[in-house]
Order: structure tokens, then C-alpha cells, then sequence
């Protein structure tokens, strides 16, 4: 049969809608939590990355007084508040605090299994932990006290916001001239890499002070400020140690030392770190009980002693592409004999 088509009629099947219970839904709100004022902590310290800086920098850790605090928008001024730069804003809410009873003198090259550190964070629901071997050796648990970087292997907590801190690891990034000069009431701050905030500055910045201002929402009546001396710490070399007199095949006496270089602290393949300078120089300064006093300049770690040097004070100092590192001090005794 020719023409003949077959027609489909389509019908949907559904089921029956089902009763639901309307439902108006949540809040889901935000916690009513106290925001505060802006809490400040500034500070210049040496480099913690192995490649060296080429700029002074200033760190910035904030907090608020109140959980509720995120962050607070950052100014500068290196003319004493003549003018204002802006630095973007504060990073993650640092764990800050105070001294309550300061860490004893230590060496540096020593755990300081002595020490207990009493620490007051500024608020009750900041807290501390402890870290092992492994991980203070890759960086963690590294906090400013006073002028001194520590790492702290034991956080113990005494309550209403007080921590004690033993197992220290002192004077870490060549901050050892600060050991021991630490009082009640002086700043403490853990440093983590995501609550820093840093500040790039020209070399020009260096011997100035720099002003710091920070403004959040809890700071309506007056911003938080803070001030630090740029002494070209993050810029300079490390002390060098291990300053010593040794006699040489002849007689003569000759001063020997080891430097040290912001291009190496990891120390990654046991040989001599870089120098991390544009070249190795140093000054050695002499000063006699006379009152004389004698500068020389060496691209050598030693220096040969005279015999009119004895009992000398001497300081040795490496001179870095920015800066000039700590003196390495030495008392020179009975050069005669």
C-alpha cells in the first residue's frame, strides 16, 4: 500500500508531585565577635630565606585586641611623618605578646636547656605549640623576643594566656649580640611565614627611622603607629666568629676568624657557605691600653699582630655590599711571651 504513515501520539508520564514542607531556611550569619584596635609589632631582623636581600627591609606583625580582627591597612613615612606611603595591608593575625620573665644569658651554639621563657599573648585564645627536632630545623617555632630571634621546642601553657618556653635554640640568624638583654615587658612575637608582612626599602633608609601606621576597623578613634631604627640588620653580613690568636712558623702572632654569609645558614652540602658579598673584605680595629688606636682592612680572614699590641681590644667587622655586620670582639693578652 503506497502513502500509508504512522501517526504516534506521545503522552508524558509523570508521577504525582509530592507534599513537601516549605522551609524559610538559616542565617547563616557571622559570628558576633569583638573586633578591637589594631595591635603593632615592627621590627628589622636579618634575612630568613638563603638568598640575601638587596633591599633593607622592616617586617610588620598585627593582631587586634578582639578575635574578630583581620587586618588593618599599612602606611609608612622615612620622613618622620611629613609624608605617607602606602604599604598595602597587614598580613594574617600574628600570636603576639610580652615578656614576663626574660630567658637567662645562653650561648648561641648550644641548646639553652636552661632558660624558661614566660610569655603573656595578648589575647586568651592565641596559643603556642611545640615542635621537634625536624621541625625546628626546617624553620618552625622561630619567634622575636625583645631584639633576639629564638625557636622553642616546648610550649607549655600556665593559663589567663601565659605560656612558658623552654628548649631554646638562641641568638638564631646571627641575632647572638641581643642574648641577654631582654626585660619584663618587652615584645614577643611568633613568626610565621603567612602573618608577616614585609617592607621593601631603599638602601637610602638605612641610619633612619621609619614610621609605621595601621588603621582597621576597630581603630576609629586613633590608628596604631610603631617606629623602627633601620640599622641595615637584613642587609648585613653575620658577625664572624671564632676570633682567635695563633703563633705562625716564624714567631710572629696572627688573628684568625670564620666567616659567616646570609647566603648560607641551611648549609646544604657541608662545604664553606657562599660569601654572599660582592667580594670578602673586612676591618680589623685595634686599640691599645695606651690609647692608640690602628684600623686595617684585609680580604682574608687573618691579619698579622704586632708586639706593641698586647693587651689590645679588637674588633673584627666583615664589610658587606650594604651594610657592615656586628664586630666580633677579642682582649689580646701577654703578646710578648
Amino acid at each position: 500500500m503506497v502513502g500509508l504513515a504512522t501517526t504516534l501520539d506521545l503522552v508524558p508520564l509523570a508521577p504525582a508531585a509530592l507534599p513537601v514542607r516549605a522551609s524559610s531556611g538559616t542565617v547563616a550569619a557571622a559570628p558576633d565577635v569583638c573586633i578591637g584596635r589594631t595591635l603593632l609589632v615592627a621590627a628589622e631582623w636579618p634575612g630568613l630565606e638563603d638568598t640575601p636581600l638587596s633591599q633593607p627591609r622592616v617586617s610588620v606583625l598585627a593582631c587586634g585586641e578582639g578575635a574578630g580582627w583581620r587586618q588593618a591597612a599599612l602606611l609608612y613615612s622615612l620622613d618622620d611623618g611629613a609624608s605617607w606611603t602606602g604599604a598595602g595591608g597587614t598580613a594574617a593575625p600574628a600570636t603576639i605578646g610580652v615578656i614576663e620573665g626574660a630567658p637567662d644569658m645562653a650561648s648561641p651554639w648550644l641548646i639553652d636547656s636552661r632558660s624558661r621563657l614566660i610569655v603573656r599573648l595578648m589575647r586568651a585564645d592565641m596559643v603556642l605549640g611545640d615542635a621537634d627536632a625536624t621541625r625546628l630545623a626546617q624553620g618552625g617555632n622561630l619567634a622575636l623576643v625583645g631584639d633576639e630571634l629564638i625557636r622553642f621546642a616546648v610550649a607549655e601553657p600556665l593559663g589567663a594566656g601565659r605560656w612558658a618556653l623552654t628548649g631554646l635554640r638562641r641568638g638564631v640568624r646571627g641575632t647572638e649580640a641581643a642574648i641577654g638583654t631582654q626585660r619584663p615587658g618587652d615584645r614577643f612575637a611568633l613568626i610565621e611565614r603567612d602573618a608577616v608582612a614585609s617592607i621593601d626599602l631603599p638602601v637610602t633608609a638605612i641610619g633612619r627611622r621609619v614610621r609605621l601606621m595601621a588603621s582597621g576597623v576597630g581603630d576609629a578613634a586613633a590608628p596604631a603607629t610603631a617606629a623602627v631604627i633601620v640599622t641595615g640588620a637584613s642587609v648585613a653580613p653575620p658577625s664572624p666568629v671564632h676570633l682567635g690568636l695563633q703563633r705562625d712558623a716564624d714567631g710572629g702572632r696572627r688573628l684568625g676568624w670564620i666567616r659567616r654569609s646570609r647566603a648560607g645558614w641551611t648549609w646544604r652540602d657541608g662545604l664553606d657557605a657562599a660569601v654572599g658579598e660582592e667580594s670578602e673584605r673586612y676591618r680589623v680595629t685595634i686599640a691599645r691600653p695606651d690609647g692608640g688606636v690602628r684600623s686595617v682592612e684585609t680580604i682574608a680572614p687573618t691579619l698579622s699582630i704586632e708586639a706593641g699590641d698586647a693587651d689590645a681590644a679588637v674588633t673584627v667587622v666583615q664589610q658587606g655590599m650594604l651594610a657592615i655586620s656586628p664586630p666580633a670582639h677579642l682582649t689580646l693578652f701577654n703578646l710578648g711571651v
